[in-house]
């Protein structure tokens, strides 16, 4: 208990530290969740922050909402989870199957997410792929491909902090 309290504890400081709670979508963060839709052939995907109880889309395509509460987010699982975390049936899945997005619009079945770690090893969120079908599991070059890809969005998370904790200090 003491360990999840610590972590979320470190989760809370390192996403307010970067700055992008409630702001506008951003290109740079665009560009993340085009590739990993793309990559996956699927109608959605989203560049999720864990802050407190939401998760909040700072770039989203095949999504209108920005914000969920966390409980019904699959990225909040996504979260200190080493590699990808992958779910070919949400329907059928006790983690997942009572979620709002799974038992309504948009009936989300299949998702895969990699944990966005910044470089102090916290994880802030996640690049995630949903689709409304169910699907085989991602092969290895599908895994590794959206690993890099969070690994890059994370550093461009990260930069884009440095810039904005430079520009309040000015």
């Amino acid at each position: 208990m003491f360990k999840n309290l610590f972590q979320e504890r470190r989760r809370s400081h390192a996403v307010k530290r970067l700055g992008v709670l409630d702001t506008l979508p951003e290109p740079a963060f665009d560009r993340f969740v085009h590739q990993a839709a793309l990559s996956f052939d699927a109608p959605i995907a989203v560049l999720s922050v864990i802050h407190s109880d939401d998760q909040w889309f700072k770039a989203a395509v095949g999504m209108a909402v920005t914000c969920i509460p966390r409980e019904n987010g699959f990225c909040g699982h996504t979260l200190d989870h080493p590699g990808v975390l992958e779910c070919c049936d949400a329907e059928v899945d006790p983690r997942f199957a009572d979620f709002s997005i799974v038992t309504g619009d948009p009936f989300v079945r299949y998702y895969i997410g990699a944990p966005l770690t910044l470089l102090n090893g916290v994880d802030v969120g996640a690049l995630c792929v949903l689709d409304t079908v169910t699907r085989p599991p991602s092969s290895p070059d599908q895994r590794a491909y959206l690993l890099g890809l969070a690994r890059q969005a994370s550093m461009a998370l990260e930069a884009r902090g440095d810039l904005w904790r430079e520009g309040s200090a000015a």
